[in-house]
């Protein structure tokens, strides 16, 4: 059980926080969510408004206002879980705990994702909020629009579609960058999926004498897949190795392929199942371990809970498998396809310039459906690695049909911004040392919120949290109300 009392300030958020935990927001599945908003300003006072897609916008108007500025996060949220836990995300609330992390307090969840990303900056709003009606915080001349976004995490279809008369302003602050920086500039995405023909066959296993195996790859760190460059691994990438390998040196029919749960991250666990003679099952099992002990030096240190289980599978009901053509350059496929960083920037050091993600693979009844996300910070190299997957994709043979899923321009810095300038001021005001200006590597709204409004200015912020869209996803407590100081007084100085 987490006290607020052990969450330190701003208390008000803390309890929006808790509360919002209780409340389903998978993206695509923001209804919820938005209704708790609604109310809320409702219960404020404030006018509000919903698009077509789902956003919705809060309007606090100023008494003298001359400016106005545009403050927006993301109602929804990754869900994830650890494939032990027992969770349903269409209703089951989230379980917080509070963690010490060398000598650092963080809240995180019970084994799922804590959707930290961006439930803090829900909570930042409807705290400005409360306190503005309560007359504890007070704009003369600075109007706010609060913009609450849908399907972030899925396609930004909500940022890409909004409609342009839901808000406008001179500035925009996003509140989804959790570092301890001013965001100035992110990549841009291309998401699509790909949906192989399985060609499915039909096998005697009494007369081959087969066996149904189980083999699984878990227990990995995975995470934001714009932060592939930390030297986590990739469960679909080393379970399509061990497969490969098997598949040249054993017969082997594969039944299904599993892995991932969402295409912007690092997938922690796959599995599949398939056929093997039954007389090989502890030759293949000691191989296999042979391999995935290999496989693990290259992740020391970093992959501490990385493990693989091989078990017989009791009374399997499918007979069914790949044909061997399609198994075959499938395997192919899988094992030579890049993941992870592609290329770093020409100046910025350490700074990933381009890199790609094949983040889902799904076994259906007539098909294996696979997601991908690529990411770059120039749109000529972010189509340069599609068109590089999508030949791939041509030269392995097999049949299929590629889905173009949508994109989103990369956000160019503005290092002259005048947005930038003040908040550097404000953030040296609270924090007493110069802000880290930062270009990251990953989608951020801002990127297709300042296309929707023009000549609007736009930064990004957000309170400390580690472990995205994975079940390590955690806050760290003392940075939220470092965050909120800052918020504070920059808009304070916009004012």
């Amino acid at each position: 059980m987490v006290n607020l009392a052990d969450l330190g300030q701003p208390q008000d958020f803390w309890e929006y926080f808790l509360q919002i935990l209780e409340i389903p927001r998978c993206s695509r599945n923001e209804e919820k969510i938005r209704n708790f908003i609604k109310e809320e300003a409702e219960n404020f006072g404030f006018n509000s408004k919903i698009d077509e897609i789902g956003n919705i916008a809060v309007k606090i108007p100023a008494i003298n206002q001359k400016l106005n500025c545009v403050l927006q996060c993301h109602m929804d949220m990754v869900c994830e879980k650890n494939e032990d836990v027992v969770h349903d995300f269409s209703k089951d609330p989230l379980i917080p705990k509070i963690i010490d992390i060398e000598g650092e307090k963080w809240i995180t969840a019970e084994g799922t994702t804590l959707g930290a990303d961006n439930g803090v900056g829900v909570c930042f709003l409807l705290t400005l909020m409360k306190k503005i009606h309560n007359n504890e915080l007070k704009f003369d001349t600075i109007g706010l629009d609060l913009l609450f976004t849908v399907r972030e995490e899925y396609d930004m279809g909500g940022a890409k579609n909004v409609d342009p008369n839901l808000v406008h302003g001179n500035y925009l602050i996003n509140l989804d960058s959790g570092q301890k920086a001013i965001t100035i500039g992110c990549t841009g995405g291309i998401g699509f999926h790909t949906r192989i023909k399985k060609q499915p066959i039909l096998i005697d296993r009494g007369q081959l004498k087969l066996s149904p195996i189980n083999l699984s790859i878990y227990g990995l760190v995975g995470g934001h897949s714009g932060r592939c460059n930390e030297g986590q691994a990739h469960a679909i990438n080393l379970l399509s190795q061990i497969l490969w390998k098997l598949n040249k040196k054993y017969t082997i029919h594969i039944n299904s392929i599993h892995g991932g749960g969402a295409a912007n991250a690092i997938p922690r666990e796959a599995t599949s199942t398939f056929f093997i003679k039954e007389d090989q099952f502890e030759e293949i099992k000691l191989y296999i371990i042979k391999i995935f002990k290999e496989i693990k030096k290259l992740f020391d240190g970093i992959e501490r809970n990385m493990n693989i289980s091989i078990d017989k599978i009791k009374d399997f009901p499918s007979n069914e498998t790949f044909s061997k053509e399609v198994q075959n350059k499938l395997l192919d496929l899988l094992y030579i396809f890049p993941n992870g960083p592609i290329a770093f920037h020409p100046k910025i050091k350490d700074l990933m310039f381009t890199s790609t993600n094949l983040g889902k693979i799904r076994t259906k009844e007539d098909h294996i459906k696979i997601r991908w996300l690529h990411r770059s910070l120039s749109k000529y190299y972010n189509n340069d690695i599609y068109e590089q997957v999508l030949n791939i994709l041509e030269l392995s043979g097999l049949e299929m049909e590629n889905k173009y899923r949508g994109s989103y321009p990369p956000w160019e810095p503005d290092f002259n911004s005048t947005l930038l300038k003040i908040a550097q001021e404000a953030y040296k005001d609270v924090n007493k040392e110069e802000a880290e200006i930062k270009i990251i590597h990953g989608g951020l709204e801002s990127t297709l919120l300042i296309d929707k409004i023009p000549g609007i200015d736009a930064i990004a912020f957000g309170a400390n949290a580690k472990g995205l869209h994975s079940p390590d996803e955690r806050l760290e407590i003392k940075s939220v109300e470092r965050t909120w100081n800052f918020l504070l007084n920059l808009l304070k100085k916009l004012d």
